[in-house]
């Protein structure tokens, strides 16, 4: 049996420990919240179930980095939430929300997994995969059963393989444009899909954050959420494609506190890294110069905000500093 102890975790492996941790105890007071403003029973029961999960994940993470001799985040507490708040958000929200996490984590784990050598991390970083999935179909499951699952749209079967017999094929500026192929609408509707709840959070945050800096912040984001939805729904319209709804009409008009003003910026802060991380990896599948283009621009734009988060984040002291190499300046 491999002795551990005697090889140390690489960079690569730390990175995604570290920067798990901090999203999975993150998560954990956002599920809490959101698993007491819910009366729907099946909705609570996946909660519970991811609730169950994240913690099982934070104690293995801490393990490890524990015993590597890293200090874990401080993160979140429940001072943070308030667990029996007037609910913010309807249910069809709340499963919703979920299941995009639920996504992401399945793209952090895998992410995570290819970059991990030692064979306890490899295997942990497959157990949290194997939650994800399960987490994932037992949404997917109760989203169909409501039926509320928003499927993106079937396209007509080719009658054979096709090789690509023009470069016009790459055009877009000029000439015909071509439909969109399956992989740019594929990704095109994920990020989509990440913009609308990113629209319907910040509506919320709006409503209930105390700090006028949180409240300008929301609000720029909110701006440039529904600027990027545009964009991108335009896109769709042009190619007589359909769009997914917005999540705006989900969040109830409640004042009400439910989260800190730190937790909801840094969620914030979050989902704007993962939002540019969907628009890097849709740019590189995009075979039109104008998808190019939009990508390209939408990530600058989204970069910017992110800037302004973070910089807001750190003049409060209310970010954490992940491990990092060492400064070999003279």
């Amino acid at each position: 049996m491999t002795n551990h102890k005697s090889i140390p975790i690489t960079s690569s492996e730390l990175g995604y420990l570290w920067t798990g941790f901090s999203i999975n105890d993150m998560s954990k007071w956002f599920l809490t919240a959101f698993l007491g403003l819910t009366k729907d029973e099946e909705i609570k029961d996946l909660y519970v179930f991811a609730l169950q999960i994240t913690n099982d994940l934070l104690s293995e993470r801490n393990t490890i980095l524990n015993n590597e001799g890293y200090p874990v985040p401080i993160g979140f507490s429940e001072e943070d939430i308030e667990l029996n708040a007037t609910p913010l958000f309807s249910n069809r929200f709340l499963l919703k929300y979920l299941h995009t996490g639920a996504r992401l984590g399945l793209e952090f784990h895998s992410k995570s997994l290819a970059l991990s050598t030692r064979a306890d991390v490899r295997q942990y970083n497959i157990n949290c995969l194997k939650s994800s999935i399960r987490l994932n179909d037992k949404i997917v499951d109760l989203l169909l059963k409501k039926g509320i699952y928003w499927r993106t749209p079937t396209l007509p079967a080719p009658h054979a393989p096709e090789y690509i017999q023009k470069s016009s094929y790459l055009n877009s500026w000029f000439g015909d444009t071509r439909p969109l192929n399956s992989m740019e609408l594929a990704n095109l509707y994920q990020i989509l899909d990440l913009l609308i709840i990113m629209e319907a959070l910040c509506i919320g945050f709006e409503q209930t954050a105390k700090l006028e800096e949180t409240l300008e912040l929301v609000r720029e984001g909110m701006t440039s959420i529904k600027n990027q939805y545009n964009t991108l729904t335009d896109l769709l319209k042009r190619n007589n494609l359909p769009i997914p709804s917005s999540y705006s009409a989900e969040v109830i008009d409640s004042k009400e506190r439910v989260f800190s003003d730190r937790i909801m910026v840094t969620h914030l802060a979050g989902l704007y890294g993962s939002l540019i991380s969907q628009y890097g990896f849709s740019l590189g599948a995009v075979m039109r110069h104008d998808l190019v283009k939009m990508y390209t621009q939408q990530i600058v734009r989204a970069g910017v905000l992110s800037e302004s988060i973070t910089r807001f984040l750190i003049e409060k002291e209310w970010i954490e500093k992940i491990p990092g190499a060492l400064s070999r300046e003279v």
